[in-house]
Order: C-alpha cells, then sequence, then structure tokens
C-alpha cells in the first residue's frame, strides 16, 4: 500500500484526500435517497427520475476525475477491483439513463405511451438500474 501512495501525487485534485472521500460518500447518500423515494412512490416519479440522472451524472464526472487524476495507478493500485466495478456501475447508470431518454423521445414522437416494445424497453432498464444499488 504504502508503495502505491508514494507513487500517487496529486495534480489538480487530491482524490484520495478526506474532502474527495466525503463528496463520495455525499454523491452514494443522495442516490441512496433517491433511490427510496422513487421504490416508495413519493412524489412525482420524473423529480426522482431526473435526480437519479442528476446524481449518474455526478458520479461519472467523479470516476473521470480519479480516472485522469491517478493515471495508471487507477488500474494497478490495490483498490483497482473497486475501481474496476464502479466503472461498471457507471456505465450501467449512463447506460440505462440514455437508453431511458431515448425511449421517452421515440415514445413521445409515436404518440403512444404504452408499447409493448417500449413497456419491455423499460422492464430491462429497470432491471439495469437496480444495479446501481451496489454503488
Amino acid at each position: 500500500d504504502d508503495f502505491y501512495e508514494k507513487l500517487y501525487q496529486p495534480t489538480c485534485i487530491n482524490v484520495e484526500g478526506s474532502r474527495w472521500e466525503k463528496f463520495g460518500y455525499g454523491l452514494i447518500a443522495c442516490s441512496t435517497v433517491i433511490m427510496i423515494m422513487q421504490a416508495a412512490h413519493v412524489g412525482p416519479p420524473s423529480v426522482w427520475t431526473d435526480a437519479d440522472d442528476v446524481t449518474t451524472i455526478l458520479f461519472t464526472i467523479e470516476l473521470v476525475v480519479r480516472i485522469f487524476e491517478k493515471g495508471y495507478l487507477f488500474f494497478t493500485e490495490p483498490e483497482k477491483n473497486w475501481n474496476f466495478f464502479d466503472s461498471l456501475v457507471v456505465a450501467i447508470s449512463l447506460f440505462s439513463m440514455v437508453v431511458t431518454a431515448t425511449a421517452k423521445q421515440d415514445a413521445a414522437a409515436s404518440g403512444k405511451h404504452g408499447s409493448a416494445s417500449s413497456n419491455a424497453a423499460m422492464n430491462k432498464m429497470k432491471v439495469l438500474r437496480t444495479l446501481r444499488l451496489l454503488r
């Protein structure tokens, strides 16, 4: 562990500092609250979907900053398995967000809100979005 700590030298943002760690924990807490509110059907669903999209974008930014800040260490340090897992969860969340937005646009363009194909796509996205719980 000391070997990797000595190799990492922060350039712009110290992604191993306590402030960065608190930011990550804050994102996880917000995402958890959003998922609970969605599951409890509190308020209009669009509010929570939009909030979830914002947290997905913030998780993406957090991941990209860590990758650029750590460079090759991101892929070789002892936490590399967690880094891979984070990358996978962010990729699934981004994919889900894009497919959901595309399905909504297609439904609006066709004037149908309940076609069988869009319902099937939305059900698949719900399954993928549950993987976000692993964040």
